[in-house]
C-alpha cells in the first residue's frame, strides 16, 4: 500500500511539473540555418516534401520596398512548389489556448486550383487558412475555410512580404491579423479543428496533401515562425507587428510612424494626418503588383492627395519619415 501511494505522489508530481515546464512558453525559429528554436527546448521544425520528394533550402531574397518602405534583403527558408513545414506539438505544451506569427511571401497564384494553404492541423482534410485567389495570378485575399472568405479586396500579391499572426483563447476564440490588421474572428469552441490534436498533433504550415487536393500550395518563403502556448493579448500583437520590418529585413533602426489614411474607401481625395508635423514625409503609392504610381513628398500635420486619376482597385500607400516607416492599403472606388 505504502508503494502503490508513493507511485500516485510520484505521477502527481510528474504531472504538476509537465504543466510547469510549460508554463507561458514561447519558440521562435527563425530559420537562417536551422529548424532549431530558441530558446532551446522546442522541437525542431520538420521539412515536408512535396509529391516529388523535393523540400527547400536557407536563403536570402530581395524585399522590395512596397513592403517596407525601403529595400532589402530577407534572410529564411524558401520552400519548394507544395512543399512546407511541420511543428510537432510536444505533449502539453498547446491544448485550448495558442498563439503563432510567421513573415512569409507566396511566389505564385496559379490556377486551377483556386486556393493557396497556409497553414492548417491535419493533412487529411481542408480545414485550415488560405489565399483565396481573387485575381489569377496576381491577387487574392485571406481565406478561413470552411467559414468563408475574409472580406473582398484583393488583399495579398505575389511581390510583398505579410506577416499573419494568429491567436486562440482557452474560450475557443480565434482572432488572425494580416499585417496588424484583424482580418477574421471564428468561434472554434465546438469544432476544435484549429488546434493540434490526435492522432498527429502538429501545425502544417503550407503543405497539402495530394490526398486532399494535390497541388493546393505554391513555392514561398518564411522566416521568423513564433509559437507560444498562450494567448497574446492586443499588445502583444502590435508589439510583433512592430517588429516586422526589422525581424525581416535584419536592421534594428525602423520604427513605426504615427499617421491616419482616410476616407476608405476613397474618391478623388485621400487625406494623411501625420502626428510629427514638422519633419518632412516621403508619400509612395503602389498597385498590388508592387509598382510604385506615385511618390512626393509632404510636410504639416493636415495633407491632401489627389488620387482621382487612379483606376478602381486597391492600392498601398507607404509613409517614410526620417528611419520611420508605415503602411495602409485603401480601396479606389
Amino acid at each position: 500500500m505504502k508503494a502503490f501511494t508513493l507511485h500516485i505522489v510520484g505521477l502527481f508530481i510528474l504531472m504538476l511539473f509537465s504543466l510547469s515546464c510549460y508554463s507561458q512558453t514561447t519558440y521562435k525559429y527563425s530559420l537562417i540555418s536551422n529548424f532549431s528554436s530558441q530558446p532551446t527546448g522546442g522541437p525542431d521544425l520538420i521539412q515536408i516534401p512535396n509529391n516529388e520528394g523535393l523540400t527547400g533550402s536557407f536563403v536570402v531574397r530581395p524585399v522590395p520596398a512596397s513592403t517596407c518602405g525601403q529595400g532589402g534583403d530577407a534572410a529564411g527558408y524558401f520552400f519548394e512548389d507544395d512543399a512546407g513545414l511541420q511543428f510537432n506539438n510536444p505533449s502539453g505544451f498547446i491544448n485550448q489556448s495558442y498563439s503563432l506569427a510567421f513573415n512569409f511571401q507566396v511566389e505564385e497564384f496559379e490556377t486551377p486550383p483556386s486556393w493557396v494553404r497556409i497553414l492548417s492541423f491535419t493533412h487529411t482534410d481542408d480545414v485550415g487558412v488560405y489565399i483565396y485567389l481573387t485575381n489569377a495570378p496576381t491577387n487574392g485575399t485571406l481565406q478561413f475555410w470552411p467559414y468563408g472568405n475574409v472580406g473582398e479586396d484583393n488583399f495579398f500579391t505575389t511581390v510583398d512580404f505579410y506577416q499573419m499572426i494568429l491567436v486562440r483563447n482557452d474560450a475557443g476564440l480565434i482572432k488572425i491579423y494580416v499585417n496588424g490588421q484583424e482580418f477574421a474572428e471564428y468561434d472554434d469552441s465546438q469544432s476544435q479543428k484549429f488546434i493540434p490534436g490526435d492522432p498527429d498533433n502538429y501545425i502544417v504550415f503550407f503543405r497539402d496533401h495530394p490526398s486532399v487536393l494535390a497541388n493546393e500550395a505554391s513555392p514561398g518563403f518564411v522566416s521568423d515562425i513564433v509559437i507560444g502556448n498562450f494567448a497574446w493579448s492586443a499588445n502583444d500583437v502590435l508589439n510583433i507587428w512592430n517588429e516586422f520590418c526589422s525581424s525581416l529585413l535584419g536592421v534594428e533602426d525602423v520604427y513605426t510612424i504615427k499617421a491616419k489614411v482616410y476616407p476608405n474607401p476613397v474618391h478623388d481625395f485621400l487625406h494623411i494626418t501625420l502626428e510629427e508635423a514638422n519633419e518632412k514625409a516621403k508619400v509612395q503609392i503602389f498597385d498590388f503588383a508592387g509598382r510604385e504610381l506615385k511618390g512626393f513628398d509632404i510636410q504639416g500635420k493636415q495633407n491632401t492627395i489627389d488620387v482621382s486619376d487612379l483606376n478602381k482597385g486597391v492600392y498601398m500607400i507607404k509613409l517614410t519619415q526620417d528611419h520611420s516607416f508605415t503602411s495602409f492599403k485603401f480601396c479606389k472606388n
